[in-house]
């Protein structure tokens, strides 16, 4: 079987790995899906107990994972097929391995915070979790096309139902909305496989012709969120639970790239996907800005980080590298953002920015996470979020894209000072001076979160060598200086944000959103015209500034 991307690391790059008949791994990985779904089963019969059954299945899963690495480290894939009603594909190598024990970690995380954060109908939710979880570990084993979609289907349809887990009409309207946007990219995944298995007889790979392969990008591009396809996403993560929320937006969503990587991409740029990824990445910042809810703040900041592994996927080898990395990271700290907000929900019922702030005496422990999280996905040095965007913009050639990633960093940067701002810090409303700190077992899957943030910010390479052979400098001048302008630039437009009231919005309506968008544009110019002379030679000396800068970028 061909498999465009199976990496393994060489000293001449990547090199493609064939199959090898591995006797007891072909059980092992299989038992990382299995698991939780046996699992699930038997939740259906028990009532007690069922949030500490569920850990030690993903725990189990987890380990199910890992026990193939001795195989992976030494540079070999496993490879098999099981006889069913159709041909199951597994594949395991080096670039599913990284995925896989990253997610069945976070699995573990999720259901260790839903022990404390779901108070009721315990026997619905824990095994639509696992079910989940287990078919999600799946799409990410898919061998061939035919596998793919199958758990890519499987995923939507148990996540639907925990999309809808309160019950009430907005959740069973998102939930609707999110089935049907997820199945119509599943039929469009389907009619690219019809159309492979019409002229060529089976499911593999390399029969993807170009009309084949455009309608399965676009399947996965809906299933990940990207702009246009995007609204369903701000509809169905904020009304789940969160800890889901952590699932549908850390996990699922890169379901949808991953089967672009793993089924499709080629080190030629796809301008088409180029164009959504750079519109999803500033569609999805601004968007985010102007709302008040703190978890639609989060989803459609997700918009804009599936912009970023896009853009990265759709340039070069060094870039689809940099967009691996960023789906590893973007998992880990937008999972911790969706906890932190979770236990914010949690303590005060309140969820609109305007009814929070001055939590950080009440809740220091979720301060710190969350910050520690939004340091991550702004791209500050020294956490996870900076490494794998530091490769994606060193793999732009265009200045247009390297203009629109800084902005689109500074839209982050100015979004997260406004989230933990109007959360964290200001006066405390009087109906929260008897708010408490989140359970311990929250804690404990947001701090675990936060310190995986900063190792892989501090030790980037222990990840990055696996995704790409060659050597990369994450800490030269340029990419430090570029850092810095996407944070000064950041700072600078939320406090002008602030002073024309464009982060105070309390409902979504396009004519006062313009309104307070023509205030900023207004703010901006007067403030430039006060801070640069009048004099021609000031003028002239700020473009040469700029462009220097632009020139070490």
């Amino acid at each position: 079987m061909y498999h465009p991307w199976s990496f393994t690391y060489l000293d001449n790059g990547y090199n493609r790995i064939g199959s090898k008949n591995i006797g007891g791994y072909h059980m092992n990985i299989l038992l990382a899906v299995l698991i939780p779904i046996i699992g699930a089963l038997i939740l259906s019969f028990t009532k007690k107990l069922k949030g500490y059954i569920s850990i030690l299945v993903s725990i189990l899963s987890f380990f199910a994972v890992l026990s193939v690495y001795p195989e992976i480290s030494n540079g070999q894939s496993i490879e098999f097929c099981i006889k069913m009603f159709f041909d199951m594909h597994i594949f395991v190598d080096k670039l599913n391995f990284i995925i896989l024990s990253f997610v069945s970690f976070l699995n573990i995380l999720i259901v260790t915070y839903s022990i404390k954060y779901i108070k009721k109908d315990h026997l619905r939710y824990y095994p639509l979790l696992l079910l989940t979880m287990g078919f999600t570990l799946g799409s990410f084993l898919s061998g061939d096309l035919l596998t793919f979609y199958i758990f890519f289907e499987m995923t939507t349809l148990f996540s639907f139902f925990l999309v809808m887990y309160k019950g009430t009409g907005k959740a069973r309207r998102a939930g609707f909305m999110y089935l049907i946007m997820c199945f119509m990219g599943g039929a469009l995944i389907l009619i690219s496989l019809g159309s492979v298995y019409i002229q060529k007889g089976n499911f593999e790979i390399c029969n993807l012709n170009n009309s084949a392969s455009f309608l399965f990008i676009l399947g996965c591009l809906i299933k990940a969120g990207a702009f246009p396809l995007h609204f369903w996403l701000p509809e169905a993560h904020p009304i789940a639970p969160s800890p889901v929320s952590a699932l549908l937006s850390g996990i699922m969503i890169k379901i949808g790239i991953y089967g672009i990587i793993r089924f499709f991409m080629t080190h030629e740029s796809i301008y088409w996907v180029v164009i959504i990824a750079v519109s999803s990445m500033l569609f999805g910042v601004m968007m985010a800005l102007i709302q008040s809810d703190i978890k639609r703040i989060l989803a459609y900041s997700s918009i804009s980080q599936i912009g970023y592994m896009l853009l990265g996927i759709s340039i070069s080898s060094l870039g689809i590298a940099g967009g691996l990395f960023h789906m590893i990271n973007h998992a880990v700290f937008k999972s911790l953002l969706f906890l932190c907000m979770g236990a914010v929900i949690y303590s005060t019922g309140e969820r609109k920015i305007q009814k929070l702030g001055g939590l950080y005496k009440k809740m220091p422990y979720t301060m710190i996470t969350c910050i520690i999280a939004s340091f991550a996905i702004s791209g500050i040095p020294l956490f996870n979020g900076f490494v794998s965007k530091t490769i994606i913009f060193d793999s732009l050639s265009d200045t247009f894209l390297k203009i629109a990633f800084i902005l689109t960093g500074a839209g982050t940067i100015a979004l997260f000072c406004k989230l933990n701002k109007y959360v964290f810090f200001g006066k405390l409303p009087d109906n929260l001076k008897s708010t408490k700190e989140a359970p311990k077992l929250m804690l404990f899957s947001m701090i675990a979160l936060a310190v995986i943030c900063i190792f892989i910010g501090v030790f980037p390479n222990i990840i990055f060598k696996n995704l790409y052979a060659g050597v990369f400098s994450f800490w030269s001048l340029s990419h430090l200086l570029e850092a810095s302008v996407s944070v000064i630039l950041g700072i600078f437009i939320f406090v002008l944000g602030k002073k024309a009231g464009l982060f105070d919005i309390k409902e979504y309506n396009i004519d006062k959103i313009y309104s307070k968008f023509a205030d900023f544009i207004s703010l901006f110019c007067k403030s430039v015209n006060k801070i640069v002379s009048k004099d021609l030679n000031v003028y002239i000396l700020c473009i040469l500034l700029f462009l220097i800068i632009l020139f070490f970028i």
